[in-house]
């Protein structure tokens, strides 16, 4: 598990950089269609890469593994977040909610698509019932 954190705290890095240097190309909160395909390419990236990070971990410790992968992104993106304009003095102050947004959207594909992965709809179904009873 230990793995999976400094993964997860990797991908934060390597993407704050990445947002510090090329963020204002990628947040422009007055374009509904750049929003939408920010947000809708971000939800596929989201299904899949974390399905690769995780691939070794086995189907009934993923959903856990995925808290690991994302808790170290969203602990230091609390911070990014509150101080948006000096963090990413290079994106329009305005798209700090987008931002905020954006981080939310990601971070709960990859805890959805983690706990879904490995097991059907119907395998998830049955053990809810078995929960319930």
């Amino acid at each position: 598990m230990k793995r999976v954190v400094l993964t997860g705290f990797m991908i934060w890095l390597l993407a704050s950089v990445a947002l510090r240097f090329w963020g204002q190309y990628l947040f422009n909160p007055s374009s509904t269609f750049s929003i939408a395909l920010l947000l809708a390419c971000s939800a596929l990236l989201m299904l899949f890469v974390p399905r690769l990070i995780l691939s070794q971990v086995p189907p009934d410790a993923r959903a856990l593994a995925a808290i690991a992968l994302v808790a170290p992104g969203m602990l230091l993106d609390t911070f990014s977040t509150i101080w948006f304009p000096l963090a990413f003095p290079n994106i329009r102050p305005d798209a700090g909610a987008l931002f905020g947004g954006w981080l939310l959207l990601c971070n709960v594909v990859v805890l959805i698509s983690a706990a879904f992965s490995g097991t059907t709809f119907k395998k998830a179904q049955r053990e809810d019932e078995v929960l319930a009873e």
